[in-house]
């Protein structure tokens, strides 16, 4: 039984879904802002909204956001929202995109939403209550080695399985297919769900909790592990994540950790 919490952040994230539609296909020239990522006036739009949201329900607790950044909420509960995760691919016209948003309370997430505009999904968890995709419960693959897994390798060109071109060859001989969709929240959910068996990302300045906070959560409560290079947990902003199904995820770190 999902909670009231999942129910209302399900709420907010189909009326960021709404936005998210009506400028598909129609947000006009490219543009970048730092680190030549792009933005489109949607993601901001859809921050706004859910900034609103939460602030009407929840006023002691804080914000983060990838287009605002922190408020100055005073609580211990932090909000983490990404309104469009993959704003090039949806500013390209292309389907894999999402809105994720995550609430984080003393450094642990316990509720969850991804939701995927074009197609639908609703992707939820809370902590110690599983995991859903519109509604039915889901859990991460079965696939038990590399050689049968369907990874998803977050290539950064200042990350390690770039510049570590014998890592990136073990990457590409020892799995069976790499899959990339270029966006990470997304890429987390499809873990989640079994579609893809692990996912692996290396960001030396560490990876911006917006991004996966909801999709750490979504795998774990489908059964499946989250950890850093060295198989231990991993922490919110840590630089190096493996995430998946535990037999496939043991098996990556050990060809990662061996480099």
């Amino acid at each position: 039984m999902q909670s009231e919490i999942c129910k209302q952040m399900h709420s907010w994230a189909r009326e960021a879904e709404a936005v998210a539609l009506g400028y598909w296909r129609r947000t006009g020239q490219l543009q970048f802002k730092s680190g030549r990522e792009a933005v489109t006036v949607a993601d901001r739009e859809i921050e706004t909204l859910l900034r609103e949201r939460i602030r009407a329900e929840f006023p002691g607790d804080r914000i983060v956001g990838e287009e605002f950044g922190a408020d100055d909420g005073s609580g211990g509960r932090v909000w983490q929202i990404d309104p469009i995760d993959g704003t090039l691919n949806f500013a390209l016209g292309l389907p894999g995109f999402c809105t994720s948003l995550a609430l984080v309370d003393e450094g642990r997430v316990i509720a969850a939403c991804v939701q995927v505009p074009v197609g639908g999904d609703s992707y939820l968890a809370e902590i110690g209550q599983g995991a859903w995709r519109n509604g039915e419960p889901i859990h991460v693959s079965e696939r038990s080695s590399l050689a049968e897994a369907i990874v998803s390798v977050q290539f950064k060109s200042d990350g390690r399985y770039v510049q570590d071109s014998g890592l990136t060859t073990d990457l590409h001989t020892r799995i069976y297919k790499l899959r990339r969709i270029g966006a990470i929240a997304l890429e987390l959910a499809r873990v989640a769900d079994g579609a893809f068996d692990a996912l692996a990302a290396a960001v030396p300045n560490g990876i911006q909790p917006y991004d996966v906070a909801a999709g750490l959560l979504l795998v774990r409560e489908a059964g499946g592990v989250t950890c850093d290079h060295r198989g231990r947990p991993y922490p919110l902003g840590g630089a190096d994540l493996i995430a998946g199904n535990p037999a496939v995820c043991k098996e990556l770190t050990g060809l990662v950790v061996d480099r």
